[in-house]
C-alpha cells in the first residue's frame, strides 16, 4: 500500500486523525513534546530537530511531514486498521488553536453521534440536582448581615450568651387606648406563649418601681422615650423573646399576632428586630422567589426565541439554564450554606452566564451553518474567549471574599462555582441541543446592515467617538469618589411597606429600634449590692447627659437614687425572671440598654466616642446592634473598593496572558472601566449610597464586561494574523462578534432586570444596576474599544484584493 504524500496530509487538521490514517499500513505513535521533538515509539525511531516557528500553519505542515516520514520508516506489514497517531503535551498558549483545529471534526462527529446521549444524561441529572437544590434552608436574620470576624462581633456574641439575645418587640396603641383590663389580659396571654419570656405593660413596670420605693412621677418619667411619650399619646406593651422564640421567630411572631387578634387588638403597631426579621422571611419566601424566578425564565425564553427563532431550541436552552441553576444550588446545599436575600440573586446570575455562553456559541454556529463541521468549528472559535471570560468573571466574584459583611463572601465563592458550571453547560450542552434539535439558523439581514453602518462609522471617525466618550467618562469618574456606604435593615424593605411604616412611627414617637449595649463589670472585688447599684446609677447619669442619648434602661432604674433598702436583693440577683436580662453572673455584670435619637452610622460613631470619654476609667464595654451596623457600613465601603481593585488587577493579568502582551492587556482594560465610571460616577453625583446589593455589582460587572472584550479581541487578532490591516480587522471583529455581544448583553440585562420586581431593596437595586452596567458595557466593548483600536489605522489594499478589484473593474467596463 502506498504512503500518502504531503498534500494528502495537509488536510489532516480538517478531519479526524484515526479516520485519515485508517487505510494505511503499519502502527505509529507520535508524541509531540513541548520542545517540538517528534519520535516514533515502535521499532523505528525518527528524531527531528527543534522547529522554532511559532506560526500555526508552518508548525502544522512540519508536523505532517514528520508523520509521513515516520510511516515510511515503519513499513507496510501491519494491518491497515492499526494505524494510530496520538498527539499530546502541546503548550496551551501556543498550540491550543492547532489542537482544536485538528479535533474539530472529532467534536462535530461526537455531537452527531452522541448528542442525544448527552441530553439524556442531563435529563436524568436534572431531577436529582433539583431535589437537593430546592432543599436548601433559608436564613435572613439581621445578624447574618453583620461583620463576622471583628472584635465587635465577638463582643456582641459574648453579650448575647451572657444576657440573652437582644430580641424585644414593642406593641404600641394610639388614642383611643384599649381598656387597661384588656391590655392586661392580652399581656398575660402573650406571656404564656412558648417563645415569650416576658410581656410587660407600662403600668406593671411602674408598679414594680413603686414597690421598690420609686416615686410615681419619677417612675413615669423614667419610661418616657421607652414605653411612653411626654404627651401620653401612646400606650405600649414590651415583649421579650426567650431562646426558643429567637430560634423560631416566625412562629412566635405569628402566635403573638394571633393573640392580639383574639383580644381584638389587631390594630396595634408592632416594631422591633423580630418583626422586621420575620417580615423579611415572608418577603424572601421560596414561593415569592419561585414567582420571581419563573418570570425571569419566561422573559429570557421569549428573548431567546426572538433571537434564534425556534421555540423548541429556546425551551431546550432554558431547560439547560435550569440544570445550571439547580446544580449551583446543589453546591450550596453541599456546603451547608443557608439561602438568604443576597444568595437569592444567584440563580438569576447563573442563568445569565449560561445564556451568554450559549448565545456566543450560537453566533458562531449561525455564521458557519450549513457546513457539516459547524458544531466543531463553533466550539473552536468560542472556546478560548469564553474560557478566559469565565476565568475573569470567577476572579471578579472571588474578589468579593475581601468583604467581611455577612453573606457577601458566600455569594462570591458560590457565584464563582456557578460561573464554572455555566461555562460547562453553555459550551458543552448547547452544541448537543442544536444538533439534536436540527436547528437551522436564520440570517438577520437588517442587523448585519446596522452593524456594517456602525463599523464603518467607527473605523472612519474614531477621534469623533473617543473624544466625547472620554470626556463624559472622566466627568462621571469624578463622581465615583463621592460615593458613601449605608447599611440599615429598614432600608431592606419597600418604601410603602406597612412594617416599615409602623417601625418609623415608633421611632419618631418613642425611640430608635437599634441600641448600644453597655456592660459594667465589677470583677471579683467584694462590692456590696448597694455599692454596685450606686456605681451603676452614677455611670448611667453620665451616659444620659451625653449628646444623642434618648433613653437608658438598667436595673438601677427600678430603685430610688437615695434608697439603701436591700429588701429586693433577690430581684437584683436575677431570681425574678422579669429582670434576669439586666444582670448576670451573680450581679458581677450589669447591663445598660442605650437608645439613640439619631441612629445613623456617622452619629453612632461619634456617640461611641463620646460614651467612652464619659465613662472615663470605669470598667465599661460597649456593644450592640448599633455599633455593629456602623462597622458593617464602613466594611461595605472598604470592601467595595478592595474587591473592585483586586478584581481589576487580577483580570488585567489574565488579559495580558490571553493576549500575550502586557501593553495590549492593559490597553484592553481601559474601555472596560467605562461602565464602572459611568454608572457609579452618576450614583456619586446623585448622592446615592452603596448598600449591600450595590457593593457586589462593580466586580461582577467588570468580569461580565470583559466577556465581550475577549470575544472582540480574539476576532480582531485572528484577522491581523492573516496579514490584514487594522482597519479591516476592527471592521471584521465588529461584524463577527457584534450581534452575539449585543444579544447576550440584552438578554442577560433584561433577565437581571427582572430582579427589580423583588420587594427586597438590595436585590432590586442589584438587578437594576447590573442591567445599567451591562448596557454601559456595550458602549465600552462595541464603541470605545473599536474606536481605540482603529485610531490611526489606514485601509491598506493587499495584492489579492487589488487584483480582485481590478478584475471587477475590467468586468464592469
Amino acid at each position: 500500500m502506498r504512503s500518502p504524500d504531503v498534500q494528502e496530509f495537509s488536510q489532516l487538521p480538517l478531519r479526524p486523525l484515526e479516520s485519515t490514517l485508517s487505510r494505511m499500513s503499519g502502527e505509529i505513535c507520535c508524541n509531540v513534546l513541548p520542545s517540538g521533538r517528534v519520535q516514533n515509539r515502535i521499532s523505528q525511531s525518527v528524531r527531528v530537530s527543534d522547529y522554532e516557528s511559532s506560526r500555526t500553519q508552518d508548525r502544522s505542515r512540519w508536523l505532517l511531514r514528520t508523520i509521513r516520514n515516520a510511516i515510511v520508516e515503519v513499513g507496510t506489514e501491519a494491518h491497515p486498521r492499526l494505524i494510530k497517531v496520538t498527539l499530546t503535551a502541546f503548550p496551551f498558549d501556543r498550540n491550543v488553536e492547532w489542537i482544536l483545529n485538528g479535533c474539530r471534526c472529532m467534536l462535530s462527529q461526537f455531537y452527531r453521534k452522541h448528542s442525544l446521549t448527552v441530553l439524556s444524561f442531563c435529563v436524568l441529572l436534572l431531577p436529582v440536582v433539583f431535589y437537593f437544590g430546592e432543599s436548601v434552608p433559608s436564613n435572613n436574620d439581621i445578624e447574618t448581615w453583620l461583620p463576622r470576624n471583628s472584635q465587635l462581633r465577638t463582643d456582641y456574641d459574648e453579650f448575647c450568651e451572657t444576657f440573652g439575645a437582644d430580641e424585644t418587640i414593642l406593641i404600641a396603641f394610639q388614642k383611643p387606648f384599649p381598656e387597661s383590663d384588656r391590655l392586661s389580659a392580652a399581656a398575660g396571654r402573650i406571656a404564656g406563649l412558648e417563645g415569650i419570656q416576658t410581656c410587660w405593660t407600662r403600668q406593671r413596670v411602674v408598679e414594680a418601681m413603686l414597690q421598690n420605693g420609686v416615686e410615681e412621677e419619677t417612675a413615669n418619667q423614667r419610661l418616657i422615650n421607652l414605653m411612653a411619650t411626654s404627651d401620653e399619646s401612646i400606650e405600649t406593651l414590651l415583649v421579650t423573646l426567650n431562646e426558643y422564640g429567637t430560634q423560631n421567630r416566625y412562629a412566635t411572631v405569628d402566635a403573638l399576632r394571633h393573640q392580639l387578634e383574639y383580644c381584638r387588638l389587631d390594630h396595634a403597631i408592632l416594631a422591633g428586630s423580630p418583626i422586621v426579621g420575620t417580615h423579611l422571611e415572608v418577603l424572601g419566601s421560596r414561593e415569592r422567589a419561585l414567582l420571581l424566578f419563573t418570570g425571569t425564565l419566561v422573559i429570557c425564553g421569549a428573548l431567546l426565541h426572538f433571537h434564534i427563532r425556534c421555540w423548541r431550541t429556546s425551551i431546550a436552552l432554558i431547560t439547560a439554564n435550569i440544570l445550571s441553576i439547580e446544580t449551583t444550588l446543589t453546591v450550596l446545599w453541599l456546603t451547608g450554606t443557608p439561602m438568604n436575600f443576597i444568595l437569592a440573586s444567584l440563580p438569576v446570575m447563573v442563568m445569565v452566564f449560561t445564556t451568554a455562553a450559549a448565545i456566543h456559541y450560537i453566533g458562531h454556529f449561525r455564521s458557519l451553518h450549513p457546513d457539516e463541521q459547524a458544531s466543531g468549528d463553533s466550539l473552536k472559535y468560542v472556546f478560548r474567549p469564553a474560557f478566559f471570560a469565565a476565568v475573569t468573571t470567577i476572579i471578579g466574584l472571588a474578589s468579593l471574599a475581601a468583604s467581611d459583611v455577612g453573606p457577601i463572601p458566600d455569594f462570591g465563592y458560590l457565584g464563582a462555582a456557578g460561573t464554572a458550571i455555566s461555562f460547562i453547560v453553555g459550551i458543552c450542552v448547547t452544541p448537543a441541543i442544536l444538533v439534536s434539535m436540527k436547528y437551522t439558523p436564520q440570517k438577520s439581514v437588517a442587523s448585519d446592515r446596522w452593524l456594517e453602518r456602525l463599523a464603518m462609522r467607527i473605523v472612519n471617525n474614531p477621534i469623533r467617538i473617543l473624544v466625547p466618550g472620554t470626556v463624559v467618562t472622566l466627568a462621571c469618574a469624578v463622581g465615583a469618589f463621592k460615593l458613601d456606604a449605608q447599611l440599615d435593615p429598614l432600608d431592606f424593605l419597600p418604601s410603602d411597606d406597612p412594617v416599615l411604616r409602623d417601625t418609623l412611627t415608633i421611632q419618631k414617637a418613642l425611640t430608635s429600634p437599634t441600641s448600644i449595649e453597655a456592660v459594667i463589670e465589677f470583677g471579683d472585688e467584694g462590692y456590696s449590692f448597694i455599692e454596685r447599684l450606686r456605681e451603676v446609677q452614677r455611670i448611667e447619669a453620665r451616659i444620659t447627659e451625653t449628646e444623642n442619648i434618648c433613653h437608658v434602661l438598667s436595673l438601677a432604674d427600678f430603685f430610688p437614687k437615695d434608697s439603701e433598702a436591700l429588701s429586693f436583693r433577690e430581684l437584683a440577683g436575677g431570681a425574678d425572671e422579669n429582670v434576669a436580662g439586666l444582670v448576670a453572673d451573680g450581679c458581677r455584670l450589669w447591663r445598660l440598654s442605650i437608645r439613640l435619637e439619631d441612629d445613623q452610622p456617622a452619629a453612632i460613631a461619634q456617640t461611641m466616642t463620646d460614651l467612652e470619654a464619659a465613662c472615663g476609667d470605669a470598667s465599661v464595654s460597649f456593644t450592640g446592634l448599633a455599633p455593629l451596623l456602623e462597622e458593617a457600613q464602613g466594611e461595605i465601603f472598604r470592601g467595595f473598593w478592595v474587591s473592585f481593585f483586586s478584581a481589576f488587577g487580577l483580570i488585567t493579568v489574565v488579559m495580558m496572558v490571553a493576549l500575550k502582551s502586557w501593553k495590549s492587556g492593559f490597553s484592553a482594560m481601559i474601555p472596560n472601566l467605562t461602565p464602572i465610571f459611568l454608572v457609579f460616577g452618576t450614583l456619586g453625583w446623585m448622592g446615592r449610597k452603596i448598600d449591600i446589593g450595590i457593593m457586589m455589582t462593580a466586580s461582577i460587572a467588570l468580569g461580565l464586561a470583559v466577556d465581550g472584550t475577549f470575544h472582540f479581541l480574539f476576532a480582531y487578532r485572528k484577522k491581523l494574523e492573516q496579514k490584514d490591516c487594522r482597519y479591516r480587522a476592527v471592521r471584521f471583529a465588529l461584524l463577527s462578534t457584534g450581534l452575539p455581544i449585543i444579544s447576550s448583553a440584552v438578554i442577560s440585562g433584561v433577565g437581571l432586570l427582572a430582579l427589580s420586581l423583588s420587594p427586597f431593596q438590595p436585590t432590586m437595586r442589584f438587578g437594576v444596576l447590573m442591567f445599567l452596567l451591562l448596557m454601559a458595557a456595550l458602549i465600552g466593548d462595541l464603541v470605545l474599544l473599536p474606536a481605540f483600536l482603529a485610531l490611526g489605522a489606514k485601509r491598506i489594499r493587499t495584492k489579492s484584493r487589488r487584483i480582485q478589484e481590478e478584475s471587477e473593474t475590467r468586468i464592469a467596463a
